[in-house]
């Protein structure tokens, strides 16, 4: 349970940081919320890619990992 918290605060952190960075525009939290999970997910299946050796046939594999990894949460 304490990594699907971890994992919620660092996606609420990188959407806020987003909004920020676009003027704090009203009414579009979910919009943010989405890009910074899209934006986690990439980077854990990245993070996977990596260390299964980088297989060329295996990035799909990573990717549906991370998220359904992510759906968990």
């Amino acid at each position: 349970m304490q990594k699907n918290s971890e994992v919620a605060e660092a996606i609420r952190r990188t959407a806020y940081f987003l909004w920020e960075q676009d003027g704090r525009p009203e009414g579009r939290a979910f919009d943010y919320w989405l890009r910074a999970k899209d934006m986690h997910q990439r980077h854990m299946a990245y993070d996977r890619w990596l260390a299964d050796g980088t297989p060329v046939d295996r990035a799909e594999l990573h990717w549906n990992e991370a998220a359904s990894q992510l759906a968990e949460k």
